[in-house]
C-alpha cells in the first residue's frame, strides 16, 4: 500500500505543527477527503487527496492552476521524487482513518532539492521560495510523506498536465488572492488564446535578458549587417563593371551575393525600425513579443520573417548549384555556353525551391520574436526540421559536388604535369576555389551547430527564468527582472555573425588585379575594347590552350 511505503506512522493521531505554509493550522474538521483528480498526481497510488491543501487552495481546479506554474521545473527531469513532493503539497493525501493532510516531509524536499538545485545552479537560477524545505516537518512524532524505498519500482511516468484556462464562471469563484498567484510575472503578459498556460515577455522590460545585452546584441547585428552590405554591394557592383568576367560556372557567385546584400538589408531594417514595432504583437494585458504558434498576428513579423528565412534558403540553393556547375564543368567538360543554355532550369530551381519550403514552414505557423534580438524565427522547438534540415542538406549537397569537383581538377593538375607544362594558372584556380568553399561552408556548418544548440538549451532555460520570475514575486525582498546569466548569449551573438559573415567574405572572389584594372578602366579615359575571350571551351582547356590531354579519360 502506499501508505505503508512513503508515509512515517510514527504516531497515526498527532497533528501537523509547526507548519509554515497558509492554512498549516486547519483543524480536522475543517479537512475532508475527496477524490483525487488533478492529472499530475494520477497513478501515485492514492485516491484520496484533502482540501483545502497546504496552500490554502479551497479545491482541486486551484490546486491543479498553481501547479502548472510548476510544470517548466517537472519538465526538467531532475528528480524521480519531484512529482510525488510537489503532489504531496498540492494534492496532500488524505487517509480516511486520519482527519487531516498528510504533509511532506522535510527529507523528501532535501533529497528533491539536491537533485535539482545543481540544474539550477547551472542556470543560475534559485531554487523556489515557496518550496523552501525549512517549512517542512522532520520525521518525528508526526505524519508526512518521505520518499520512496529505493527498492520500490520507480514512479510512472509523469502524465500530461491539463493546463488550462477556467472559464468565467470559475474565475468568479476564485478569490483574488488566488487570482493574483496565477498571474504572470510583472515583465510577462498573459496569452489568453493559447491552449496552454503561457506567459510571452513584455515588449519594452527586461523579461530574460538585461537592457545592456539587447542594446550590444542590436549594435553587432547592425554592424555586420552594414559589411555584409557593403561587401556584396562591391561584387555586385564589379559584376556590372565586367560581366564578361563572370561567366559560368562562377556566374552563380553572383547571385549569391544578391541574395546577402538583400539579407543584410532585412537586418538593417530591422535595426531602423526597432524591436517594438517588428517583433511585439496586442495582448489583453499589453503588448508582448510575438509567442508560439501567433506569429502571423503581427504582419511586420511574418512579412519580416518571410523576406529573411527565403533569402536564407535561396542562398544554400545557390551554394549547391555553384557547386554543381564548377563539377560539370571540370569532370564532364562542359563549357560556359552549354552551362550558360540551362541557366534557366537553375534560376527556377534556386529561386523556386526555397518558396515551396517557405510556404511549409509558414503553414506551421511556428514563428516567435526573440526578446534579445527582436528578430522573429522559427521557434526553438521546431527549428531542426524547418530551418536545420533543409540548410543542412543543401550545404551537404553542395560540399559533395565541390568534392567530387576539386577531385576532377586534381587530376587535370596531374595530367598537366605529368606532360611537362606549368599549371600555375590551374593551381591559383584550386587555391581561390578552396578558400572561397571554406569561408561558405565553415560559417555555414557554424551557424547550423548553433542553431542545434540553441533549440536544445533556450526552451529549458526560459521556462526555468520563468518559473524563477514566479517565485520571485512571490518572495517578499526580490526585485523583479531578468537573471544575471543569459542562457545562450554568447551563442546567439555567434549565430549572428556567422549567418552575416558569409556575405562579407563572398566578396574575396573580386579581390584581385583584374578588378582593379575593370574599376581604372570604368574610372578612366575610354580605350580600345580588348578581344573577347574565346567561347566554346570549358574553363579549364581554355587556361590551358594548346594542351590536350585526354579529358574523358581523366574524368
Amino acid at each position: 500500500m502506499f501508505a505503508q511505503t512513503i508515509i512515517v506512522l510514527s504516531a497515526a493521531t498527532c497533528l501537523v505543527q509547526g507548519w509554515g505554509i497558509h492554512h498549516a493550522g486547519n483543524s480536522g474538521q475543517n479537512v475532508k477527503c475527496e477524490r483525487l483528480s488533478v492529472s499530475f498526481c494520477r497513478g501515485l497510488r492514492y485516491n484520496l487527496t484533502a482540501m483545502p491543501n497546504f496552500m490554502g487552495h479551497e479545491d482541486q481546479h486551484q490546486a491543479e492552476r498553481t501547479l502548472a506554474t510548476f510544470m517548466p521545473l517537472v519538465h526538467y527531469n531532475c528528480s524521480k521524487h519531484l512529482r510525488l513532493f510537489l503532489c504531496s503539497v498540492f494534492a496532500p493525501v488524505c487517509s480516511e482513518h486520519v482527519a487531516m493532510q498528510i504533509p511532506a516531509c522535510k527529507s523528501l524536499c532535501l533529497s528533491v532539492r539536491k537533485d535539482c538545485e545543481p540544474a539550477l545552479t547551472s542556470l543560475t537560477l534559485p531554487w523556489p521560495h515557496l518550496l523552501d524545505c525549512d517549512r517542512f516537518l522532520d520525521r518525528g512524532n508526526t505524519l508526512c510523506v518521505q520518499p520512496p524505498d529505493e527498492t520500490l519500482p520507480d514512479v510512472p511516468a509523469v502524465p500530461p498536465l491539463q493546463q488550462t484556462w477556467p472559464t468565467q464562471e470559475q474565475s468568479q469563484s476564485i478569490s483574488s488572492q488566488t487570482k493574483e498567484h496565477h498571474q504572470c510575472p510583472p515583465h510577462f503578459v498573459q496569452i489568453p488564446n493559447m491552449a496552454t498556460v503561457t506567459c510571452a515577455p513584455r515588449c519594452g522590460t527586461d523579461a530574460y535578458y538585461r537592457a545592456e545585452d539587447k542594446r550590444f546584441a542590436e549594435r553587432w547585428m547592425t554592424g555586420w549587417a552594414w559589411l555584409c552590405f557593403l561587401s556584396t554591394l562591391f561584387t555586385l557592383l564589379t559584376f556590372w563593371v565586367e560581366p564578361s568576367r563572370f561567366r559560368y560556372p562562377e556566374r552563380p557567385i553572383v547571385f549569391l551575393a544578391l541574395c546577402y546584400n538583400l539579407l543584410s538589408v532585412t537586418y538593417i531594417v530591422r535595426g531602423a525600425a526597432g524591436p517594438e514595432n517588428l517583433g511585439c504583437a496586442s495582448q489583453t494585458d499589453g503588448p508582448s513579443y510575438v509567442p508560439v504558434h501567433d506569429g502571423l498576428r503581427s504582419i511586420p513579423c511574418t512579412i519580416w520573417w518571410l523576406t529573411r528565412h527565403y533569402l536564407g534558403l535561396c542562398s544554400s540553393t545557390w551554394w549547391a548549384v555553384l557547386c554543381g556547375c564548377w563539377l560539370l564543368s571540370a569532370r564532364n567538360e562542359w563549357s560556359s555556353e552549354a552551362l550558360h543554355n540551362i541557366a534557366p532550369y537553375l534560376h527556377a530551381t534556386a529561386w523556386g525551391l526555397p518558396i515551396l519550403i517557405t510556404g511549409g514552414s509558414l503553414i506551421s505557423r511556428n514563428i516567435v520574436a526573440d526578446e534579445l534580438t527582436g528578430l522573429c524565427q522559427i521557434s526553438d522547438e521546431s527549428a531542426l526540421w524547418l530551418e536545420v534540415l533543409p540548410h543542412a542538406t543543401l550545404l551537404l549537397l553542395g560540399c559533395i559536388f565541390g568534392s567530387f569537383a576539386g577531385a576532377a581538377l586534381v587530376r587535370v593538375r596531374r595530367a598537366v604535369r605529368s606532360a611537362g607544362r606549368s599549371a600555375t594558372k590551374l593551381e591559383r584556380l584550386m587555391t581561390r576555389l578552396g578558400i572561397f568553399a571554406l569561408l561558405y561552408a565553415l560559417p555555414a556548418l557554424g551557424g547550423l551547430a548553433c542553431v542545434i544548440h540553441e533549440s536544445s538549451v533556450r526552451p529549458r532555460w526560459r521556462t526555468l527564468a520563468l518559473l524563477a520570475a514566479l517565485d520571485c514575486r512571490a518572495s517578499q525582498n526580490c526585485v523583479p527582472g531578468p537573471v544575471y546569466r543569459a542562457a545562450g548569449l554568447e551563442v546567439a551573438l555567434l549565430r549572428l555573425f556567422l549567418s552575416l559573415v558569409v556575405g562579407v567574405t563572398s566578396g574575396m572572389w573580386v579581390w584581385s588585379g583584374k578588378t582593379c584594372r575593370a574599376w581604372s578602366k570604368l574610372l578612366s579615359a575610354p580605350s580600345k575594347p580588348s578581344r573577347p575571350l574565346q567561347s566554346g571551351r570549358p574553363i579549364v582547356q581554355h587556361m590551358f590552350q594548346g594542351f590536350k590531354p585526354d579529358m574523358a579519360n581523366l574524368a
